[in-house]
């Protein structure tokens, strides 16, 4: 009887290993509140890979006839992004499904959730625990890039074409968050270990082209550092999720409208009221 028990764990706990079939169980399977994984929770990296490709043939057009400027290139970041998804979370470069939440919640970066991950190894949490994974599980990775990405990039973008003046470097803060995440979460971890991870072969083009748009503008640091405080309150808010039980849809997209739209925008906005004091003279009204 103790076999069969342990034979009836064993298609679980291939959710804890980085293999082909991880990523499928954990689409397969449940979200940590519970809830079945939806169609959109599955689907929506295909919709990041259209977006590329739309974005990528307006990019391009724009380019050849109007030349690349900051407007540009911050809608690049959109439609790069949006090809970063596409290969964490569509298919990898391996054609591994839905690679990248197994890779991460087995990675050494999970290990700053350890505080809030360990509680739910523990009793009777243990069997739920290994069917979902901590921290990432499908409902809370679809609120972090859809909020973050499509609305937050996309949304500061809208801004920088309606308002160019005050919220155009909305745009490079977003290539900051780009470079730290590509950085820190893929291109030194693939040198480290000396393997491929989900989102790498991406980030080993986007990490220097960020670098080389975010070195245009005067605050090259500034960038850097928005993208650090980007990922800080990614962390927090799903430590928030996971340590008080709270909506992972609810949690997850404030924090990443805080972070990801309104401050960049306000950020943006305050520098150039900033430099409008500056420029002014004792004859402006």
């Amino acid at each position: 009887q103790e076999h069969h028990a342990t034979m009836a764990k064993e298609p679980e706990m291939a959710l804890l290993r980085g293999t082909a079939t991880s990523g499928p169980l954990i689409l397969a399977g449940l979200n940590a509140d519970g809830t079945s994984v939806s169609w959109f929770e599955r689907a929506w990296p295909f919709f990041s890979w259209a977006i590329f490709l739309f974005g990528a043939g307006i990019l391009t057009g724009t380019a050849y006839y109007r030349g690349r400027d900051a407007h540009w290139y911050g809608w690049l970041a959109v439609v790069a992004y949006c090809l970063h998804q596409s290969e964490e979370h569509a298919f990898d470069v391996r054609g591994w499904r839905y690679a990248f939440v197994p890779y991460f919640n087995l990675g050494p970066i999970a290990t700053v959730f350890d505080d809030v991950c360990a509680d739910r190894l523990d009793g009777n949490d243990q069997d739920y625990a290994v069917e979902v994974g901590c921290p990432l599980d499908p409902k809370l990775t679809l609120y972090v890039n859809v909020v973050l990405i499509w609305i937050g990039f996309g949304g500061c973008m809208i801004a920088a074409t309606l308002a160019p003046n005050r919220f155009l470097f909305a745009g490079s803060l977003n290539w900051g968050t780009a470079v730290v995440n590509g950085l820190v979460g893929h291109v030194v971890p693939a040198v480290l270990t000396s393997s491929y991870n989900p989102g790498f072969v991406q980030s080993f083009f986007m990490v220097p082209l960020g670098l080389y748009v975010i070195r245009r503008t005067d605050r090259p640091g500034l960038c850097i550092m928005y993208g650090i405080f980007l990922h800080a309150a990614l962390i927090g808010g799903v430590k928030v999720v996971f340590r008080f039980r709270t909506s992972e849809a609810l949690t997850m997209t404030a924090v990443m409208l805080f972070a990801g739209l309104v401050v960049p925008l306000v950020v943006s906005n305050y520098l150039y009221e900033n430099n409008t004091k500056r420029r002014k003279t004792p004859y402006d009204k």
